[in-house]
């Protein structure tokens, strides 16, 4: 995430306003982490020991995190010229390496990792190739996962395998993809309602939710297929990410895939839609770039915090300048990259509204429901 630093106004009350701000670049990066960590990387080398196979692992997970990573953040079309970096370069590029599982012998090593990268030095390597990439989306999309059971549909209660694919880390990507509490869903939707996944539930889900983009996904699995297990998933979405994944798949797992492993890779390839429908329309083009005064209305305290929040998930916007602050109103000069049409897109699904009023643009929070609980 960009590194927000308003100018201080001279006003003595604006203090502890502008030291929240200064603080912004970690909270956002932190907002971040998910886009920039590739989970679930698959090593398995044989050496002369294991010392020398664990070494070449960790190096070989790291170089596919890596083409990982960029082809999650870029377009089909730019990934033949995705830009190539030496072992030490890569070593720069990379923050740290989590081992999830490992096993070992005298000579074979084999794990699972997550890799995460430092977002500055991957950005910048993707502007040095002129490569448009998008970054994190800002809203997530509520997915209600649903299982069609012996005894019914299964939805927050345990066990729900399905459900558990969702929250492991398999749906990576530009795009967060948010599964609900069990608390959350049990006050929102029964089971059954939500199997039948019709536009009255996801309308109701996404009042509950205070959001547009709500996903239920019903997966059925089937009787066993040459002795390879079988997955029907049925996903119905609203809004303007979540429509994108409407839908029926199959999936039928490959020899020694287990239904855990299956229910995960069906996971992934809905993530997969979802991210490459953002990507499309949400490229920040860096070789466009300019400047826009805003004027925002305030309530308050909390209004300047929402605000700051909104503009920090709103990556084209890359900085911005704080001419003047009141208790009611803020000044801002606004520096993006890309063009006025995809910024004021990108403020929509972060809770921002751009308008033209007689001689100025105004920018103002949206309304969202106290209950949300997805920010």
């Amino acid at each position: 995430m960009p590194h927000l630093r308003p100018k201080p106004p001279a006003a003595t009350w604006l203090a502890f306003f502008l030291l929240s701000v200064l603080l912004l670049p970690a909270a956002a990066q932190a907002q971040m982490v998910d886009t920039y960590t590739v989970h679930d990387v698959q090593v398995d080398v044989r050496d002369q020991n294991v010392s020398l196979a664990r070494d070449r692992a960790l190096l070989e997970g790291q170089r596919d995190a890596y083409q990982t990573l960029l082809q999650r953040l870029t377009a089909p079309a730019d990934w033949p010229r995705l830009p190539k970096i030496s072992d030490s370069d890569l070593q720069d590029a990379v923050l740290d390496v989590g081992i999830d599982q490992e096993k070992r012998s005298a000579v074979r090593y084999l794990a699972t990792l997550s890799v995460r990268f430092k977002p500055d030095v991957i950005r910048r390597l993707l502007r040095s190739a002129n490569i448009a990439y998008a970054e994190w989306r800002g809203r997530p999309v509520v997915v209600l996962p649903v299982l069609q059971a012996e005894g019914g549909p299964v939805l927050a209660e345990a066990p729900n395998p399905w459900r558990d694919a969702w929250k492991s880390g398999a749906a990576q990507g530009v795009v967060p993809l948010y599964v609900p509490t069990a608390e959350q869903t049990a006050g929102a939707v029964a089971p059954a309602q939500a199997a039948t996944a019709g536009p009255d539930v996801l309308a109701t889900i996404g009042q509950r939710f205070g959001t547009q983009d709500v996903v239920i996904a019903v997966a059925a699995p089937q009787p066993a297929v040459g002795g390879n297990a079988k997955l029907d998933v049925a996903v119905a979405g609203s809004g303007p990410v979540g429509g994108l994944l409407t839908g029926s798949r199959s999936y039928t797992a490959e020899p020694g895939e287990t239904l855990d492993m299956l229910y995960r890779r069906a996971v992934a390839d809905i993530a997969k839609t979802a991210n490459d429908g953002w990507k499309s329309g949400n490229l920040l083009q860096y070789d466009r770039s300019a400047s826009l005064a805003v004027t925002a209305p305030l309530g308050g305290f909390d209004d300047w915090l929402t605000l700051r929040d909104r503009l920090t998930r709103s990556t084209p916007v890359r900085s911005y300048e704080v001419a003047a602050l009141s208790k009611t109103q803020a000044a801002l000069v606004l520096h993006y990259v890309g063009d006025q049409q995809q910024l004021e897109s990108v403020f929509v699904q972060n809770g921002l509204t751009l308008s033209w009023a007689s001689d100025h643009w105004v920018l103002q929070n949206t309304v969202v429901r106290p209950n949300a609980g997805v920010r």
